[in-house]
């Protein structure tokens, strides 16, 4: 027994991030809704308190990485292969991806996610052209600052009026540090000493907030949506490894404590390659199992973590290079 418990506990600490990936990426309310299973709620037994040992195992190895700089030597090519691209390939990527999902979202009628609609037809038709037109400008790479700007004065406030809160608590950080960093990313053009190392930052803390966000929302503070989900979609991998005991329940717990690590690591900028590198290959893995909704929804994000892959937490070296579209 002894044994089995030494390797559930390596196991949930290697495997944590990917019952957070899985489950928690996956926006579960782009697909269920509440379920029926209201009431039910985390114990603190020994899996879970293995599990936070596994998320304190994971986030003392990230810091470790970040100290010892591991990815010292991955910096330098990665700046060295940068050299060799068109200019900040990476931005423009995130706003490509970013505008191709505005734009599915204003031809399905959706507003900035696949699980809002503005409630009345003039209102769905206002939402369809202000994110047309600002799907438009970034694919097309008219102009990042109009983009970000419009993103602010017209998209944000239109769901602040009209969504509930739950959907802002999901989603307003992410597009609000999105717009700003596009923002600043236009402007560092003119201005690239005062501005140019804004972005970076500003869509990494961006990230870390809303998975810690959507891990409180959806997961620790109530299971229910989450629960939902995974009795649709079995993603609960453990019992497969052996622990038959492992429910949905601590699946979730172990998402959401999962999530809150490496939204944290992201917001301090700890080994964000690491973290970064480990978003990006479970985001693509969620498409497989969900499908269209799930890439178009998210794109930005992939775009973001392939970002932050290739430019760390932003060091003033890699961010100091001005951008010119």
């Amino acid at each position: 027994m002894p044994r089995r418990w030494a390797i559930f506990g390596l196991v949930v600490a290697v495997g944590e991030c990917v019952a957070a990936l899985q489950t928690a990426h996956a926006h579960e309310t782009w697909f269920v809704r509440k379920g029926e299973h209201a009431g039910e709620y985390f114990s603190m037994d020994v899996t879970n308190l293995l599990v936070i040992l596994g998320a304190t195992v994971f986030a003392l190895s990230a810091f470790a990485i970040h100290r010892t700089g591991w990815f010292g030597n991955t910096a330098a090519l990665f700046e060295k292969a940068e050299r060799l691209l068109p200019s900040r390939i990476q931005w423009r990527t995130v706003a490509i991806l970013s505008g191709i999902t505005l734009i599915a979202n204003s031809i399905t009628g959706v507003f900035l996610a696949p699980d809002f609609v503005l409630p009345s037809n003039g209102l769905v038709v206002l939402g369809s052209v202000i994110q047309m037109t600002i799907g438009v400008l970034l694919v097309s790479q008219i102009s990042f600052s109009l983009a970000g700007a419009l993103i602010v004065v017209a998209a944000i406030p239109l769901a602040g009026i009209y969504a509930p809160g739950s959907f802002l608590i999901d989603h307003i950080v992410h597009n609000l540090a999105l717009a700003l960093a596009f923002v600043f990313v236009g402007l560092s053009a003119g201005y690239p000493d005062k501005l140019a190392h804004l972005p970076l930052p500003i869509i990494r803390v961006g990230l870390g907030l809303t998975l810690i966000l959507l891990s409180i929302h959806h997961k620790l503070f109530d299971p229910n949506i989450a629960l939902t989900f995974l009795d649709k979609y079995a993603l609960n991998f453990m019992p497969l490894l052996g622990f038959s005991g492992f429910t949905n329940l601590h699946f979730v717990f172990a998402a959401g404590v999962a999530e809150v690590t490496l939204g944290f690591l992201l917001l301090t900028g700890i080994a964000t390659r690491f973290v970064a590198a480990g978003l990006a290959v479970f985001l693509f893995a969620t498409l497989i199992v969900l499908g269209p909704v799930e890439l178009v929804g998210h794109l930005p994000l992939i775009g973001i973590a392939l970002l932050l892959v290739c430019h760390g937490s932003g060091s003033p070296r890699v961010a100091s290079l001005a951008w010119r579209p």
